[in-house]
């Protein structure tokens, strides 16, 4: 009988633990990749009805090309779904996008082609 209770109480905690990190999960987490051939330095993410970028998400960290981030927001963070995107090459260059709903966007996929000059995002 006691190992089935400590066996029970085992199981209930791990479905607590497991509860209560998906509860901080904010649904505008996203996973950004890279495929542009330049490293990203900065990465900024805003409400779309903001004028101001605030900070650099990834702090002093660079997003290497054909790699990937996830982009975490705090948990509590604005219910706000529609959000901007700016990032900052390397070369000093940089790409905006407006209106990403983070609530049911999962990836952000940034794309250059060299021959033509043009950056996109695609995302899903």
């Amino acid at each position: 009988m006691t190992n089935r209770l400590t066996m029970a109480v085992v199981a209930v905690a791990g479905f607590a633990l497991l509860a209560t990190g998906a509860a901080y999960a904010a649904p505008q987490d996203f996973t950004l990749t890279n495929n542009t051939g330049y490293t990203i330095r900065s990465v900024y993410i805003s409400p779309h009805d903001e004028d101001d970028w605030g900070s650099d998400v990834m702090g002093s960290d660079e997003l290497d090309d054909d790699a990937d981030v996830d982009i975490h927001f705090p948990s509590g963070r604005s219910q706000t779904c529609i959000w901007d995107l700016k990032v900052a090459y390397d070369d000093g260059t940089t790409a905006e996008w407006d209106n990403f709903n983070l609530c049911t966007i999962s990836s952000i996929q940034i794309d250059y082609d060299h021959d033509t000059g043009k950056t996109w995002a695609t995302w899903r």
